[in-house]
């Protein structure tokens, strides 16, 4: 079909043409979707921007043939890599594994090479680049359309393309805006996945070293000392995801979501009235991991933070994450990882609606308990129970699958999105318990403490008609959350930790940087016993909620 008959239509040429350019941008999403792996967002995306590219053959339709070659042969060349990973690891190219590739040596990433370069690969990448030649050749020498009406039409696919990237800037008042908001959309196809990809990495990145370099000149703490401790000390921080203890049966929830912590529960101790700051994960862990808090927010910048505190104390330091690394979003707590002696960045997802268990976590904990160092801080990061809470658990947890002992009157959505909740949070059980039997069972003087950055409201409150969290209308489940501490049986500071008028206390988790002090028996210039939940000269305080930046959201959070 290389000669067009100028009475016949164009359409079905288009049409073939617009399939040559789909095929090669969105075969990829279209298995990950298929499989599960992500959702649909970046299949439509990938099918969306495939349109784009009619527009050159629009401006020059009597070279359609040879200019969708060369741009086909083009996109194939920026596809290949993002099949070639679906096919070894099924998973989604992506920025975060941008930047791991990047961290990683150039013997690993030969290593993985040459291990996953086999023949059944070679075949399906075969297979993936004969498609693309059967469609071109449906495709005609030229398109039987006139300068004029290709102009047009190309002009309204380009206003198409930014009239909703321009539409959200001019409401915003931005027009940085309409970028991202292509970004976005174009970061999920070829040859964008990449070019966008580096672009975004090389960004993010000179953001983390900025951060790096402020955090890394900011002077030790005064009058530093550490009480001594047994050879060899590991000391673990769990963070888990989006996990609010009213769903936890360890706190009293009418589900059994928690029967491997229960199971040990003489062994935790189980603090029962701990709050998160704000609901948000980055916003929470700069008070978290830092002096910062409500009243003093950006302290993080200028004091140092838990990390580089554990560093003075002698302590070598692990980040192992299950969270996306480097994003937008993410950049200040890609900074604090960064802080560590090593990291393992374990979730290359680009978007967070993607499959990515919490078990990734469990060999690279175990790996870090063997190293020799005497004194280890390991800090486990979780994606817990973050939205969409389908995709934080295998189906073996697929647990909860009606409305027993749920509230009366709920929809069929409302069912399955708590099932769902519920679900991720007993897989979440596991996950915590098995990490603390993987210490118990190294015998060494040890401690490890989980905590969540956030809770989730899963239709608890406002009349069950609220999922999710906003800062500027706190209800308690966005707030609550789990606090548990395990130690070994020689812990020296375990006196603290099984003080049940301790677990009773109320507090917000801003301030753990002081209980993690006491714990470990660090003090400093500047150590607040008063702010400290394991302290006999702890104060009492009520929860204050909201954005610091803004004076007016802070309020008191309602607990009863």
């Amino acid at each position: 079909m290389n000669t067009t008959n100028p009475k016949a239509s164009i359409w079905p040429h288009v049409a073939w043409t617009y399939l040559l350019f789909w095929y090669l941008t969105s075969t990829t999403q279209l298995l990950l979707s298929t499989f599960g792996i992500t959702s649909f967002e970046g299949l439509k995306d990938t099918t969306l921007t495939a349109v784009f590219w009619l527009i050159p053959i629009l401006l020059l339709p009597k070279h359609t043939k040879k200019v969708s070659a060369i741009l086909g042969v083009a996109i194939w060349l920026f596809a290949l890599p993002a099949f070639g990973y679906f096919l070894i690891y099924k998973q989604e190219l992506s920025q975060s594994l941008i930047f791991i590739i990047f961290e990683s040596n150039k013997a690993e990433s030969s290593e993985y090479l040459l291990n996953y370069f086999t023949f059944p690969i070679l075949f399906k990448f075969i297979i993936f680049s004969i498609i693309p030649i059967f469609i071109w050749k449906r495709i005609p020498n030229h398109l039987a359309i006139s300068n004029k009406k290709g102009y047009v039409f190309a002009l309204i696919i380009l206003m198409l393309f930014i009239a909703h990237p321009i539409k959200k800037a001019v409401m915003v008042g931005k027009a940085s805006v309409a970028y991202k908001n292509l970004n976005k959309h174009l970061v999920s196809a070829p040859p964008w996945q990449l070019i966008l990809g580096y672009s975004n990495y090389q960004r993010e990145l000179k953001e983390v070293e900025s951060f790096l370099m402020k955090f890394n000149q900011t002077p030790p703490l005064d009058n530093f000392s550490e009480l001594k401790k047994p050879s060899p000390t590991t000391v673990v921080i769990v963070i888990g995801e989006s996990s609010t203890r009213l769903h936890f049966g360890l706190y009293g929830y009418h589900r059994d979501t928690n029967p491997k912590l229960s199971a040990i529960k003489d062994e935790l101790s189980v603090f029962k009235h701990v709050y998160a700051s704000r609901p948000n994960t980055i916003e929470s862990l700069e008070q978290v991991l830092s002096f910062a808090d409500q009243t003093n927010p950006d302290l993080y910048k200028t004091k140092p933070t838990l990390i580089a505190m554990m560093k003075q104390a002698g302590y070598k330091t692990f980040w192992i994450s299950n969270q996306q690394t480097l994003t937008a979003r993410n950049t200040i707590l890609t900074t604090f990882a960064k802080q560590t002696d090593k990291q393992i960045w374990l979730n290359n997802a680009r978007a967070q609606n993607s499959y990515s268990f919490d078990e990734k976590v469990l060999e690279p904990f175990s790996e870090t308990l063997k190293d020799n160092a005497e004194k280890k801080l390991i800090i486990v990061h979780l994606i817990g129970t973050h939205m969409s809470y389908k995709y934080r658990y295998p189906k073996s947890f697929d647990y909860f699958k009606d409305s027993k002992n749920l509230y009366a009157g709920l929809s069929e959505d409302k069912i399955q999105k708590i099932n769902e909740y519920d679900n991720a949070v007993r897989y979440n059980d596991s996950i915590v318990y098995d990490l603390i039997q993987r210490l118990k069972s190294t015998n060494q003087h040890s401690m490890l403490t989980y905590f969540s950055d956030h809770g989730d409201d899963v239709y608890d409150s406002n009349n069950h008609e609220f999922q999710g969290r906003n800062e500027y209308s706190p209800t308690l489940p966005m707030y609550a959350v789990p606090f548990i501490t395990w130690s070994s049986k020689d812990w020296f500071t375990n006196d603290l930790l099984k003080n049940s008028a301790t677990l009773d206390r109320q507090y917000s988790n801003a301030d753990f940087i002081y209980t993690w002090s006491q714990l470990m028996g660090i003090t400093y210039k500047g150590f607040d016993q008063a702010k400290s939940i394991v302290s006999n000269k702890f104060k009492d305080y009520p929860i204050i909620v909201g954005n610091p930046y803004d004076a007016k959201s802070l309020k008191k959070l309602e607990i009863n």
